[in-house]
């Protein structure tokens, strides 16, 4: 028979032999758990070291994906330190004739900027061929250029020696945008630009104050009244208006996340206005809406508000600018999704369109809608000109004479970043990979909610 001590040393026993299992089972979970990490990040290693080496790779899970069936998965890289270095995107777009083409895409994290590309291998009779010599010419056009990315004709001045980039598409004349609202010290930023040969000779970035009996930004900064870090205002200003005149584009000025920018020398205050307005600029400027018919809408925009225009609403200051905020009436020029969320901003030009009911052809708004042709047959209204071209191509000539115009995989010619020759007889693949590029920072733009104005 057995004793209360016997009995009392089995049930000891028996729980130490249960502990015992349990912690074996979980310590084999562990170690089972992470050799299967390390399985897969060293599959991952090895599947996307030929555009991103990184130590190690999380996949991304999110609601975004659905609406990008092309994906087929997204996944971030980090360093050893564990700091995000950049994106890799996995993913299948369709060629212009409907073939395939897999690919991998890698982008930095910060900018976005691309930084490798990969052919994936295919089996698949309907598979997108594109040979390892092209795909080579391919990446060294698009390697370090920011996403989206549109094509264009690159032109350069006739000295040899001078690399600059022509913005493709501008028209000779004065043009001018003004935010539409004012900022915490109730000045409302502007720009001006004159464009002679297709080039952009002269910019002028300022403000003015809705007290119309204050100064101007640049002049209150001279004399003290308006204080920024590092240089005065004006002479930030001045600096990155040069700087816009040297390179051209302003994608190349490399406005970061905060508005600022390392690249250009002296200049320390958010360029985010400037850089916003002069894209607006060289929209008008492609469409011929100049100076005097933008100062026309910025009037009909206020008729159509309150029954009256500038003038006779006495928001005409002594420079000839409309001073007035539309602060109080954000609906009309915020662009919202179906959520009523807004998602990008409209210029005058585009305001002035939806007012008078004209479509323009082919163009595509900021909430990525075509709006297909004019229904109201008033395209030659001289008031919104858009010379527009299915998928961003025009009509006629040679290969080698056409310039991409308007829109590219559903994206406004206003939104793209970069823009690149085609490869010289292989528009077809270049083009695929480009719609690849375009297809993930569509993806981006909704995965963290970017508000592209």
């Amino acid at each position: 028979m057995m004793t209360h001590t016997q009995l009392k040393q089995l049930i000891t026993e028996a729980v130490l032999l249960l502990v015992l299992g349990i912690a074996l089972v979980i310590g084999g979970y562990f170690i089972s758990s992470e050799n299967a990490n390390k399985r897969m990040q060293s599959l991952y290693q090895t599947r996307f070291e030929p555009v991103m080496k990184s130590a190690s790779y999380e996949k991304v899970t999110s609601k975004a994906l659905n609406g990008f069936p092309e994906i087929k998965g997204v996944y971030i890289g980090y360093n050893s330190t564990g700091a995000a270095e950049g994106y890799v995107i996995d993913l299948t777009v369709k060629s212009l004739y409907g073939k395939d083409l897999s690919m991998l895409v890698a982008l930095d994290y910060e900018s976005t900027r691309i930084t490798g590309l990969a052919l994936e291998p295919s089996d698949d009779e309907n598979a997108f061929y594109i040979s390892k010599s092209d795909m080579e010419k391919i990446s060294d056009k698009l390697i370090g250029k920011q996403i989206p990315i549109a094509f264009v004709k690159e032109e350069k001045k006739d000295d040899k020696k001078s690399d600059k980039i022509i913005v493709p598409g501008l028209n000779d004349g004065v043009y001018y945008a003004q935010r539409l609202y004012d900022d915490r010290n109730r000045y409302i930023d502007y720009v001006e630009m004159e464009v002679k040969n297709g080039i952009i000779t002269r910019v002028n970035w300022d403000a003015f104050s809705t007290d119309k009996t204050n100064q101007d930004r640049s002049e209150a900064a001279l004399k003290g009244a308006y204080v920024v870090s590092g240089l005065d205002w004006a002479t930030q200003s001045y600096n990155i208006c040069h700087a816009l005149l040297e390179c051209q584009d302003p994608d190349r000025l490399a406005m970061k996340s905060d508005g600022t920018t390392d690249i250009v020398k002296g200049v320390t205050c958010d360029i985010r206005p400037f850089v916003e307005l002069t894209m607006e600029c060289i929209a008008n400027s492609r469409a011929n809406y100049d100076k005097q018919k933008y100062m026309i809408g910025l009037d009909m925009i206020l008729l159509h508000l309150y029954q009256k225009d500038a003038e006779d609403l006495e928001y005409i200051n002594d420079d000839g600018h409309i001073v007035f905020s539309f602060e109080k009436t954000p609906e009309i020029y915020t662009v919202y999704n179906e959520d009523n969320v807004a998602i990008g901003y409209m210029g005058v030009m585009e305001i002035e369109a939806k007012i008078r009911g004209i479509t323009i052809p082919n163009y595509v708004d900021n909430t990525g809608t075509q709006t297909g042709n004019n229904q109201n047959g008033n395209q030659g209204s001289g008031v919104v000109e858009y010379d527009g071209a299915e998928d961003g191509l025009n009509s006629g000539g040679s290969t080698d004479d056409q310039i991409f115009t308007e829109s590219l995989d559903d994206l406004p010619m206003t939104e793209m970043a970069s823009f690149i020759e085609p490869l010289s007889d292989r528009y077809d693949q270049t083009r695929t990979v480009v719609k690849a590029c375009n297809t993930c920072y569509k993806f981006l733009k909704e995965y963290l909610n970017w508000k592209v104005t």
